[in-house]
């Protein structure tokens, strides 16, 4: 069982994920669009800064810092649930 976070203000937080179909999902240009419009579609509902992402085959990794330290979990739920 994970432990509970600790979220602060002011934070940046790095974040690693991977697509759990095994294939190399970002290669395809539909579903890297998809991940930019819901990129575009979160900062419009939180207020963050996002720097070095990288995307690579099926993993996503990047460093957020939310404005409101503490919706971190909200963002992440927005981000990685792209039906909304």
């Amino acid at each position: 069982m994970r432990l509970p976070r600790e979220l602060a203000e002011g934070v940046w937080y790095e974040v690693r994920t991977a697509v759990n179909i095994g294939e190399p999902l970002f290669h395809l240009t539909w579903a890297v669009v998809l991940f930019y419009r819901v990129l575009r579609e979160a900062k419009g509902r939180f207020g963050f800064e996002m720097r070095g992402h990288k995307i690579a085959g099926r993993a996503l990794s990047f460093f957020i810092k939310p404005a409101d330290g503490f919706e971190l979990p909200k963002i992440m739920q927005w981000l990685m649930n792209p039906v909304h």
